[in-house]
């Protein structure tokens, strides 16, 4: 009753989903609105290792935090006021304060530049490291690390050397800096795309937060897509890692329409317990027909759907989803068959 929809209309990632081909405004929302649904859980699985629910948190930062995708899942989790973003972007900070009433501060494009004297006890970067050249990777680690509050975590994601194009170069550095990103408003060379290794992660690590500290690396654990670390500040917690489920990772292949009929296949895979997922086509939101997944655990698994264009609402939302094991679900597809029917 709470959960608020509102868009910024400079919103960067949801502009991003808006982008694609043939793209409407509607599988844009709902594109949008699961990656952030995905970060929360991602948040909330650390959380519930650590403190054993949000319940147990005090206080949180969430650091890079645009206009809010993710926030506004964390704000129906935690009070509003127990939450703080910041953000380089004056007018994001305000939507978020208008919209989800959390505190908010404006950083610049250096560490030195967030200016706060509390401590917290989640801080929260995703998809922020995943821009940043080695020596501003290692410095934001070390300035986000210190506002973390005794026993607390720093959660944060990067991409894996597994997600670089096919036969590129892997830097002995453990990490490769590229100076292209999805935004406009910031330099290249400050704000690019990095790929970095465990190794890589747990040296900057080390040195930004001292041997006493504990490191959970969580491959693939952001939205089935970017790792996730989890930078525990002592009195580091006993026991096994946190094991948050993993969102099943796929991709469409290929899709035709020809002869009245639609083909669509891909493939889908999800952890490495568990069987391959289920991948299911809705029509509107009618389950249309729904392929069991099969095989060993861990494997990756082909899908391929066809249906009739006749009777199919050219403007219905079709979209296809890989559902795992563990009941976890990735949209991997979602399109109208309005562009691609033939002009009248």
């Amino acid at each position: 009753m709470t959960f608020s929809t509102r868009i910024h209309p400079a919103d960067e990632m949801h502009r991003f989903e808006l982008a694609a081909p043939h793209r409407t405004v509607a599988a844009a929302d709902l594109l949008y609105f699961a990656a952030g649904r995905q970060i929360f859980e991602a948040v909330a699985g650390v959380v519930a290792w650590r403190f054993q629910g949000f319940g147990g948190v005090r206080s949180l930062l969430d650091f890079a935090s645009g206009y809010g995708r993710a926030t506004r899942f964390l704000v129906e989790a935690l009070a509003p006021g127990k939450v703080t973003i910041a953000e380089i972007d004056p007018a994001a900070v305000r939507f978020q304060q208008e919209t989800f009433g959390v505190r908010g501060i404006v950083a610049g494009g250096e560490p030195e530049s967030l200016v706060l004297e509390e401590t917290f006890d989640v801080v929260v970067a995703s998809s922020f490291f995943s821009h940043l050249p080695a020596e501003r990777f290692e410095a934001w680690l070390a300035r986000l690390y210190a506002r973390v509050g005794p026993g607390g975590v720093l959660i944060f994601s990067a991409h894996g050397m597994g997600l670089l194009p096919e036969g590129a170069p892997i830097e002995p550095s453990g990490i490769v800096f590229r100076p292209v990103s999805e935004t406009q408003r910031l330099e290249g060379a400050d704000y690019g795309t990095s790929y970095v290794s465990p190794e890589f992660v747990r040296r900057v690590a080390a040195r930004a937060a001292g041997t006493e500290a504990r490191l959970v690396a969580l491959p693939f654990g952001l939205c089935g897509f970017q790792d996730l670390y989890v930078l525990c500040r002592p009195p580091v917690p006993a026991g096994p890692d946190p094991r948050p489920p993993l969102v099943p990772r796929g991709a469409l292949l290929q899709a035709t329409v020809e002869n009245g009929v639609v083909l669509a296949r891909g493939w889908a895979v999800g952890d490495r317990d568990e069987r391959p997922p289920d991948v299911r086509l809705l029509i509107g939101e009618r389950v249309a027909e729904v392929s069991l997944g099969q095989g060993a655990e861990g494997a990756r698994r082909d899908w391929r759907f066809t249906f009739p264009v006749a009777g199919t609402d050219p403007d219905a939302l079709v979209r296809i989803e890989a559902v795992s094991a563990r009941g976890v679900v990735r949209i991997l597809v979602t399109e109208t068959l309005r562009p691609y029917m033939p002009r009248v």
